[in-house]
């Protein structure tokens, strides 16, 4: 998959007519997943490039709407994600408060046709572009005989009864529901991050942690005690997982830290994932260190029983 991240040439670049997608993505769910697997078919049967669109940040970051969004996915793992159901080319569109003061005609007209030269448009049913959101299916099916293009629109994918959205895995996170958003995403959530230096209380106690600084725009699960794993270096290995303040020490500032299971190493400076499976508990403030000790053997236990047929 070849990117291009700003929206200069982008016809002289592909060269050739594209059949294309365009969306958010965060998060890469299921109904994404339908979309870019639909995108690819239909490149198949033209034997036209694919073409997936997306935007950095995300405009409701730079339209001020949710100023603590925390997105599903750094911006390079949606890339990977991206690439992983074969699209020729991603373009990143730069948003900014120009572009969102863009008629839709003139995104339409300027973008996906004269750069873009689409001869086919799939848009997901709930997705606009262009001022005020007026670039929807709708509009997209006036301008198709004036430009030639065929539309196709993807309905909404569900879950059981719940229509999947970004916004709605964002809550099951929030609310440390990780199993209910590894159905949507079709894949665990996780977390990329660098192991810095914490207290180091976990070595006295002969449970290390790994105290994993998140990526700044990533949302992170709820408080509590999770069954996992931790990818170090291309290898899964399984953990338990905690996010919290650790209020039997007094300490204010949320910590993301794993206990990874039969593992031994310095990890300071590298980067990790963390891999959420289940939530086990909440957060609990411990009448001293022996009662802690106590509640996090059997939280391994619980969580080798989780972890014993992933």
């Amino acid at each position: 998959m070849k990117i291009l991240r700003n929206l200069e040439r982008l016809g002289e670049t592909i060269g050739t007519p594209t059949v294309l997608t365009l969306g958010n993505f965060d998060g890469i769910h299921l109904g994404h997943q339908a979309l870019l697997e639909r995108i690819k078919e239909i490149s198949l049967e033209t034997g036209l490039p694919s073409v997936a669109i997306t935007y950095y940040p995300n405009p409701a970051l730079v339209l001020g709407k949710d100023k603590d969004l925390g997105s599903l996915t750094t911006q390079s793992d949606k890339e990977a994600l991206i690439e992983s159901f074969g699209i020729d080319w991603l373009v990143i569109v730069p948003f900014t408060m120009e572009l969102a003061s863009m008629e839709a005609e003139d995104f339409l007209h300027n973008i996906l046709i004269e750069e873009l030269n689409a001869k086919k448009i799939l848009i997901g049913f709930n997705h606009c572009f262009g001022k005020g959101r007026r670039g929807n299916y709708e509009l997209l099916q006036q301008y198709s005989s004036k430009y030639g293009y065929e539309l196709e629109k993807l309905e909404p994918v569900y879950l059981g009864n719940t229509k999947l959205s970004s916004s709605y895995i964002r809550s099951l996170i929030r609310e440390g529901e990780v199993s209910k958003a590894e159905e949507c995403l079709g894949r665990e959530f996780s977390v990329t991050g660098e192991v810095v230096e914490g207290h180091k209380r976990g070595r006295t106690i002969g449970f290390p942690t790994a105290n994993v600084k998140p990526s700044r725009e990533l949302i992170l699960p709820g408080i509590g005690v999770y069954a996992g794993k931790t990818e170090i270096g291309g290898k899964y290995y399984d953990s338990m997982i905690n996010i919290g303040n650790n209020p039997t020490f007094g300490d204010e500032q949320l910590s993301l830290e794993s206990h990874v299971f039969d593992f031994s190493g310095d990890l300071y400076g590298k980067t990790v994932r963390v891999l959420f499976s289940e939530r086990i508990r909440s957060e609990i403030k411990f009448s001293g260190v022996e009662a802690l000790v106590a509640q996090l053997k059997q939280d391994e236990r619980i969580s080798r029983e989780i972890l014993a047929d992933r």
